[in-house]
């Protein structure tokens, strides 16, 4: 299948997904819970000017009953939003044994650790924004690479972390887990807001949410320039964001919504630095090898939500299309690996060693849709369900690596230059069953059919037997099977829950690791889960009211993934077991405070050697802390005044590293802090707010960024990516509606 045959098919699927009004999948994050009634449409809503409250978390908490494993964490952003985070993949720190770097720049995806994971740009964890999935499938920089850049932090309205392959509705890459992203605007109002600050960054964010709608439906869009906070750090971005929900008055009619999201951006790439440079001061903390890294990335995202009928009887669909391109550049080892000699050890051309600079290109059309079906009776004195789901996905384009010449950047050899096609095709089933009032069992099995095509356009002219044509087409297929269980028993009244769980994972080939009429291998993991749960309380409602969940894991990886500074990806290393704790606690008092303090500690190892896998931080500490109020009873033009201040902290052990090394300690402090005045809000933050000097990211490994003209050293060397320094950055917003029409809205609190 072509190009065009992939358009022709685009637009047909997305002209019958319109025409049979699928269903939308609901703004929980779960299924509702089996007592959930309709709303009354004879209830009043609050007038637009009201001040909008918070989201109810605790009734997600309520879907405990389902038997929701201990590594769910169900996490409404709430008086958090004050707590500075630079983007949207920040907002996965808010769950348990989950810490984010990013060493590849602006535009670059985040690296993230997970549950004693190393699961890079997204090779182990699945990403889905409403059920859209977020991976690329043979990305030439990492299968599973997801940039979650597109989505604006000021449009996240929850995120739900699954740490496991625990819920037969998990897909590809759900190795370490799943992480879904809600967007929805609480305030509603237009406003306008403008950030300066540090290293000659600003930013224009725009945002309006119609009052009369429901915080699924707004519109935003975002300017952001930097010169980066060192040499080749610079970058840009836009993005533009819409989204139209319609909420029907009675549960069992159409609701649907439609979004758009474009985002482009360009930015530059330091890569790392030597240890031994930096100490003999031949390199400075912030500097670079090679001026050529960076990238440009642009992504279209289309997607088409339906949901319709009872409770008791619901049908959701989500039907998505995707237009992405993304142009990357890096040069981990410097001149180390541009080998020009013969068999006969002489130079095969006459001239000076080119560099190992590569350019990693990813061009790709992707069509997709989900959907299920649950069913809800009583039985057993209890009410059970039912639920069957699909999942169909077709990604076609292509996928090539360069080798780049120093200083010019200029292609000199191609590593690999494929076009692909795959399809994903899944259908799974879930029982949710609750055979007694302190009993609750959630379990059923995904089964994954993939078709792979690829085409390798990067084969010599000629061969043994003479002349040949320079490509060759490779088929293969197969079939993942995931069981996953979890049972939920209540101990008493208490407001405890004992919660185990088992699952299968699946994590799907590189279409271009494939040969012609494999049977296609999956990397697949086991992992057994055992937790608590308990809750006390409704959150930023009541007095007071807490959450706390912990558990212990144990999984399995038949073949695990490390990443290769020689390739520039992740390469396979064989299998591995983790053991890990995680222990989470969110606290609020009333309205005014909100905090939550997240724990975890994990053991990662080969199983060949028993060798520590390198990279996985061991332990993971994180603390997020926010206080909201007015100020003492003052008034500015009868506009009650307003103050926020958000207090982020991380800290990570040295992590280990090849070779038996060990990292350096990280530590940041983030704090933002804010002033609402009439309808204006004045903004502060501050990252790293100790201006603490930390590695981001280290790696342990031979290189020479010297020259061609020096003897390679094949001796292992630690190398880092600079993590920023003190970022403070002033935001004025101004609250357009407000202004307008003299109405009193409460506000967001956010610093971005």
């Amino acid at each position: 299948m072509r190009a065009t045959s992939i358009k022709g098919a685009c637009l047909a699927l997305w002209v019958s997904a319109a025409a049979a009004q699928p269903t939308l999948p609901p703004l929980e994050l779960e299924d509702p819970p089996p007592t959930a009634a309709a709303p009354d449409p004879s209830t009043p809503r609050p007038p637009p000017d009201a001040v909008h409250a918070l989201p109810d978390a605790v009734v997600i908490q309520e879907r405990r009953a389902q038997a929701t494993p201990a590594t769910v964490f169900e996490v409404e952003i709430g008086q958090l939003d004050v707590v500075p985070r630079k983007d949207a993949s920040e907002h996965l720190q808010l769950a348990p044994g989950v810490f984010t770097v990013n060493a590849g720049g602006e535009g670059h995806a985040h690296s993230t650790f997970m549950r004693g994971f190393a699961a890079g740009e997204g090779q182990d964890i699945e990403y889905l924004l409403h059920q859209v999935p977020l991976n690329e499938v043979s990305n030439a920089h990492n299968h599973g690479y997801a940039d979650v850049l597109l989505v604006m932090p000021e449009i996240v309205r929850a995120v739900q972390v699954t740490e496991g392959p625990f819920d037969p509705a998990q897909g590809d890459f759900a190795f370490a887990g799943s992480a879904e992203y809600r967007l929805g605007v609480a305030q509603r109002g237009s406003r306008i807001s403008q950030t300066v600050g540090s290293f000659g960054t600003q930013r224009t964010v725009g945002l309006f949410a119609p009052p009369s709608q429901s915080e699924g439906t707004f519109g935003a869009f975002e300017l952001f320039r930097t010169d980066g906070f060192g040499p080749n750090r610079a970058a840009q971005r836009a993005t533009a964001t819409g989204r139209f929900e319609h909420k029907p008055d009675r549960a069992s009619d159409l609701g649907w919504a439609a979004t758009a999201i474009a985002y482009a951006s360009r930015f530059d790439q330091a890569g790392v630095v030597r240890q031994d440079d930096h100490q003999a001061g031949r390199m400075g903390f912030f500097d670079t090898y090679d001026p050529n890294q960076g990238g440009e990335s642009t992504r279209l995202l289309l997607f088409f939500e339906t949901e319709a009928g009872p409770v008791d009887a619901r049908f959701e669909q989500v039907t998505f299309l995707q237009r992405r391109a993304l142009r990357m550049r890096a040069n981990f080892t410097g001149f180390l690996n541009d080998d020009l000699r013969d068999d006969f050890g002489n130079l095969a051309v006459a001239t000076q060693q080119r560099g190992d600079g590569v350019e990693m290109r990813y061009d790709v059309m992707t069509l997709g849709s989900r959907g299920r079906y649950r069913l809800q009776a009583p039985l057993w004195g209890q009410e059970q369900a039912l639920a069957l789901g699909y999942a169909a996905r077709l990604d076609q384009g292509e996928t090539s690596q360069r080798r780049l010449r120093a200083v010019t950047a200029i292609p000199y050899q191609r590593v690999f230059d494929d076009a692909f096609d795959v399809m994903n095709l899944a259908g799974w089933a879930r029982a949710e069953l609750q055979p007694l009032g302190w009993l609750a069992v959630r379990g059923g099995v995904r089964v994954d059919a993939f078709s792979f095509g690829v085409e390798d356009r990067d084969l010599p002219d000629a061969d043994r037997e003479g002349s040949r044509v320079p490509d060759q087409t490779a088929q293969a297929f197969g079939f993942a099977v995931n069981p996953r269980v979890t049972v939920d028993a209540a101990v008493g009244a208490t407001g405890l829950h004992v919660v185990g769980s088992y699952g299968r994972g699946t994590r799907s080939s590189d279409a271009s690791a494939l040969s012609d009429n494999e049977a296609a291998p999956f990397a697949q993991s086991h992992s057994l889960d055992l937790g608590v749960v308990w809750r006390r309380g409704a959150l930023g409602q009541d007095p007071w009211a807490m959450n706390v969940q912990a558990s212990y894991d144990h999984t399995r990886v038949e073949d695990d993934l490390v990443f290769d500074q020689e390739a520039g990806r992740n390469t396979a290393v064989g299998g591995s077991t983790r053991h890990v704790l995680l222990a989470s606690g969110r606290l609020t008092l009333g309205r005014w405070f909100d905090g939550l303090l997240n724990l975890s500690w994990a053991e990662a190892s080969l199983d060949l050697t028993g060798e520590r896998l390198p990279y996985i931080p061991r332990f993971i500490g994180r603390v997020d802390a926010a206080v909201k109020g007015e100020l003492f009873g003052w008034r500015l033009g009868e506009v009650p005044v307003r103050g926020h201040v958000g207090l982020g902290f991380t800290y990570v052990p040295g992590r280990p590293l090849p070779l038996q090394q060990v990292g350096d300690d990280v530590a940041v402090a983030n704090l933002g802090a804010g002033v609402r005045l009439w309808h204006t809000t004045l903004g502060l933050q501050a990252r790293n707010l100790l201006d603490q000097r930390y590695r981001q990211a280290e790696f342990n490994f031979p290189s020479n960024f010297q020259g061609p003209q020096v003897a390679e050293s094949r001796v292992a060397m630690r190398h880092f990516a600079a993590g920023e320094p003190r970022v403070v950055l002033a935001t004025l917003t101004l609250h357009v509606e407000d202004w307008l029409t003299g109405a009193v809205r409460e506000e967001s609190g956010h610093a971005h």
